[in-house]
């Protein structure tokens, strides 16, 4: 059985502590936050743009990609994103999240391989 444990620990929710918690701009929080890449790409999707622009151009999302979830790829994916208030930049982020957790997704789930020197025969 293999499981890859690095996508699985990219994969896993945060304590409240660890989570990402949006703000507007300095000292204004908004009230949402993100304990896992799945809560990322939601909240990106419904939080205010500014807010959205605030933690790029801070590079937020980024260093808690990196430093707290541990996925320095998505990291350096969202760093090359241009910064703006334009709907568009939702969709971009929103692209690149749900593209990156398909990938870990996928590296995440568990395969079973049978060895045949190991299959037992038996005959009545």
């Amino acid at each position: 059985m293999e499981v890859d444990v690095k996508a699985a620990r990219i994969l896993r929710k945060v304590g409240d502590e660890e989570a990402f918690h949006f703000y507007a701009g300095m000292g204004q929080p908004t009230g949402d936050k993100a304990a896992s890449l799945l809560d990322l790409l939601k909240k990106t999707k419904t939080v205010k743009l500014e807010s959205l622009a605030f933690h790029l151009q801070r590079k937020d999302f980024q260093n808690w990609l990196e430093k707290t979830v541990g996925d320095s790829k998505l990291a350096r994916k969202i760093s090359r994103m241009c910064v703006s208030q334009d709907d568009k930049i939702r969709g971009e982020i929103g692209a690149v999240i749900e593209n990156r957790l398909k990938e870990l997704q996928r590296e995440a789930s568990v395969s079973i391989s049978i060895d045949e020197s190991l299959v037992v025969a038996s005959t009545s």
